[in-house]
C-alpha cells in the first residue's frame, strides 16, 4: 500500500525541499487554525507564537518550495547541469534550514504559550519569574530560538553558495527532471479553464462584488463623532 513511497526520489533535493516544506506545513496549519479561532486566539495573541507560525509557515513551507524549485529553474535558465556536488549541497541546505526552523520556530510556539510577548528585546523584565522561565527551559527558550537563528544563518551563506555556483561555475549542460508522464487515456482539459483574461475578470468581478458595498458604507456611514478626514 504504501511501497510507493520507498520509490519517490528522496536524494534529489528537487523534491525533497518542497516535500520537506509540505510536511512543516502540517503543523503550521494546525497552528492557522488556532489563530483564526476567537476562543483560542485569546491566549496566543500578540504573543511570540504568532511569531513562530509565521515562521514556520512562510519561512519554512514556502522557503523550501522554493528552494528545491531553484535547483530546477537556476540550471534551466542558465544552461548548466545540476551536478551531484551542488545536489548534496542542497540536501544538506535543506536539511539545515528544516533544522533550524524546528528549533526557533518550535521554541517560539511554546514560548507563546508561556506568555512571551513578541516584538520584544532580550529581557527579563526586570527578574519577572515568568520572563526568567523564558530563559531556563531546554527547547522553549530565547536560547533555543537564538541556536536556531544560527543554523538557519548557516543555512542562508550555504545557499548563497548554491545560487553562485550554479548560476556561473557549474558545468554546461542539461540535467533531465524526471516527471510521470501523462497517460494515453487523458481527458482534454476544456480551453476555458486554462484562459487567464476569463479568471482574472471572473477574479476581479468577484472583488468588486464582494468589497464594493461594504467600502461605500465604511466610507459614508461611519460612526457619529468620527473625525472627518
Amino acid at each position: 500500500m504504501f511501497g510507493w513511497m520507498r520509490r519517490l526520489p528522496w536524494d534529489d533535493v528537487r523534491f525533497f525541499a518542497p516535500f520537506m516544506g509540505m510536511l512543516f506545513f502540517i503543523p503550521a496549519g494546525t497552528g492557522g487554525i488556532i489563530n483564526a479561532s476567537f476562543q483560542l486566539n485569546s491566549v496566543i495573541h500578540n504573543t511570540l507564537w504568532v511569531v513562530g507560525h509565521f515562521h514556520i509557515t512562510v519561512g519554512t513551507t514556502v522557503v523550501l518550495t522554493f528552494l528545491g524549485m531553484s535547483f530546477w529553474l537556476i540550471p534551466v535558465t542558465t544552461g548548466r547541469r545540476l551536478t551531484k556536488h551542488m545536489n548534496r549541497s542542497g540536501m544538506v541546505t535543506t536539511w539545515l534550514w528544516a533544522i533550524g526552523m524546528f528549533l526557533m520556530s518550535g521554541a517560539m510556539h511554546i514560548l507563546g504559550l508561556f506568555g512571551a510577548p513578541r516584538r520584544t528585546a532580550y529581557t527579563t523584565y526586570q527578574d519577572s519569574p515568568q520572563a526568567l522561565s523564558w530563559f531556563d527551559g531546554i527547547f522553549a527558550s530565547h536560547i533555543t530560538v537564538g541556536i536556531g537563528g544560527v543554523v538557519l544563518t548557516a543555512a542562508g551563506l550555504l545557499m548563497f553558495y548554491n545560487f553562485i555556483y550554479m548560476s556561473w561555475f557549474a558545468p554546461k549542460g542539461h540535467t533531465e527532471f524526471p516527471l510521470t508522464p501523462d497517460p494515453d487515456d487523458m481527458v482534454t482539459t476544456p480551453k476555458y479553464l486554462d484562459n487567464w483574461k476569463l479568471w482574472g475578470a471572473i477574479a476581479i468581478a468577484l472583488i468588486l462584488f464582494a468589497y464594493t458595498i461594504p467600502m461605500i458604507e465604511i466610507i459614508f456611514d461611519a460612526p457619529p463623532g468620527l473625525p472627518g478626514y
